[in-house]
């Protein structure tokens, strides 16, 4: 994209911030992890290591601050995700090590719920040179969870920016 995707405005509101107020409705703390995108949420640096290093670096977070449930993660590159999806992703962890929404036959894993064994499991994949959330996934037993389409739609692109502003997400109401 070339500049910070949380910042990008889609309906009005940073895409960033709305990623942060749909996960404050149903998690706390919220960390955010990367640049501060305003709103008053604590920011943990992650090293720009990839998403693997940046579940890793907010699990560790949340653990020094007492956390010792699991973890809900969001990318700040979803717009269309809201509190609604996220308590059913979370709710769907069972005794899984992650609850992972799947479109089609594609995986999102930032936008999911990771138990404390998954956490333990980053950390040890990070340590070990890993940087792809696929190898997390494919070191757990997850439970996937079937969600529309657009509603997981990211924000990678220009193209997916413009797409992005043109849709109403029937979610997208009532964030904000």
């Amino acid at each position: 994209m070339g500049r910070d995707k949380a910042s990008l405005d889609v309906g009005g509101i940073p895409i960033g911030l709305r990623a942060a107020a749909a996960l404050a409705a149903v998690a706390d703390p919220v960390l955010i992890v990367g640049n501060d995108i305003g709103g008053g949420y604590e920011v943990v640096d992650d090293a720009r290591r990839g998403p693997l290093a940046a579940f890793a670096a907010g699990a560790a977070a949340l653990r020094a601050r007492g956390h010792d449930g699991a973890i809900l993660l969001l990318a700040c590159d979803m717009p269309f995700v809201d509190a609604e999806l996220l308590a059913s992703i979370a709710s769907a962890i069972g005794k899984a090590d992650g609850a992972i929404p799947v479109a089609g036959d594609r995986d999102q894993p930032l936008a999911a719920c990771y138990s404390v064994r998954a956490a333990v499991t980053a950390q040890k994949l990070v340590a070990g040179g890993h940087s792809a959330m696929r190898d997390l996934i494919g070191a757990l037993r997850v439970h996937r969870v079937e969600i529309d389409e657009t509603a997981l739609m990211d924000v990678d692109t220009p193209q997916d920016l413009a797409v992005a502003r043109r849709v109403r997400h029937p979610r997208q109401s009532g964030l904000l």
